[in-house]
């Protein structure tokens, strides 16, 4: 596994350096075989990087200890990241150690660990541009020989869009959906992620916390709900295990606000979130009988995708669907009703999301006489 360093890396300057930022062609990679490009020297500063494909096994070589191999990939887009860097089989070391940076396209330092072999753990990255800087590790002393670098990404619309912890804000937040789970990761000490769940109106909001599996000693995150147009605090908790949390009632959209200080060490644990709305339930303006018919109006109900119509000829049991309303509310009902009498009714609101669908509670049974045809 990769291991953090205690101490940064002394940044080395060299002459050159602003020359070869403004470079604007970087170095091919040589295919070796079919299966692993070779770097293309030089490829010392991030001017003259070699392009390395997503999902593709680079070889490098790093000759000494003020040797780097710099390295650009592009993200298309949003998903999962992780880094996969080790000794090639060329290598008999067992001391070879490198170091690996990661940069965003501002040159922002994401990422800095060492290893002589491992994978880091994954991470949402944003669509963008990347570089990544190979070096000798401070504790090899000189040659760490040949290695094999490789970024996986595999695309998701599951995954938080990280970026570069200044740079977030509520503003652009993570826009997600009610009733669909999303992954993310604090990658710093520093880092906060926001979520906007799209809403509307009044809304009452149930929240899932879940650790993920791969996640053996969990750390403690702070958890804050936000009004977003207000901007108004709603409450916030400490969460040390998986939770569901019951969110006050907010108007408009919803920001989720997890973070994790230093002291409470939940830097790098993977995390899972789902958000599900509470539907509410509509009520009766109005019902009127009629000739083998009858004529329903209901209040609507934010969020929903439509309406389930029950009746029964008894108020307290044997209710049936008989139909399901869609863009409007009110309904005609003229199914098997030559037979006069009392008929009750109760209205259900329903939301469709995905595969699932989300039903309100019923409403109070109204009833109406219906005249024979």
């Amino acid at each position: 596994m990769f291991r953090e360093k205690v101490a940064k890396l002394t940044k080395v300057m060299f002459t050159g350096l602003t020359m070869a930022l403004c470079v604007t062609a970087f170095n091919p990679a040589v295919a070796v075989k079919a299966d692993i490009l070779q770097e293309s020297e030089p490829n010392g500063n991030p001017g003259a990087a070699n392009q390395l494909p997503l999902n593709t096994w680079m070889q490098g070589t790093i000759s000494d200890r003020y040797d780097e191999d710099w390295y650009k990939f592009t993200i298309e887009q949003p998903g999962e990241t992780y880094f996969e860097l080790g000794a090639a089989a060329s290598n008999a070391s067992s001391s070879a150690k490198w170091g690996i940076t990661l940069y965003d396209a501002d040159r922002h330092q994401l990422f800095d660990s060492y290893a002589h072999y491992g994978k880091s753990t994954k991470t949402g990255w944003m669509p963008g541009t990347y570089y990544v800087k190979i070096s000798s590790n401070y504790y090899a002393y000189g040659k760490s020989g040949t290695y094999n670098l490789m970024v996986h990404n595999t695309p998701s619309d599951q995954w938080e869009k990280e970026q570069y912890y200044k740079n977030k804000n509520l503003s652009n937040a993570n826009i997600v959906s009610l009733n669909k789970q999303y992954t993310g990761k604090l990658y710093t000490g520093d880092d906060v992620d926001y979520y906007r769940f799209k809403l509307k109106g009044t809304n009452g909001v149930s929240f899932r916390f879940i650790i993920d599996d791969a996640v053996a000693n969990p750390g403690k995150w702070r958890i804050d709900f936000i009004e977003y147009s207000s901007r108004k605090s709603l409450g916030y908790y400490y969460i040390t295990t998986n939770e569901t949390l019951t969110v006050p009632r907010c108007c408009g959209d919803l920001i989720v606000e997890i973070s994790s200080p230093a002291y409470m060490s939940a830097k790098g644990d993977i995390y899972h979130i789902q958000a599900t709305g509470k539907l509410g339930a509509t009520e009766f303006t109005s019902l009127k009988g009629g000739t083998a018919k009858a004529s329903l109006r209901w209040k609507k109900v934010t969020n929903a995708t439509g309406y389930y119509i029950y009746r029964s000829t008894s108020r307290d049991s044997g209710y049936k669907k008989v139909a399901t309303v869609t863009g409007k509310t009110s309904y005609t009902d003229k199914k098997s009703l030559k037979n006069g009498g009392y008929y009750y009714y109760k209205i259900v609101a329903f939301r469709k999301s995905g595969s699932k669908v989300i039903k309100s509670a019923a409403t109070a049974s109204n009833s109406t006489y219906i005249y024979k045809k």
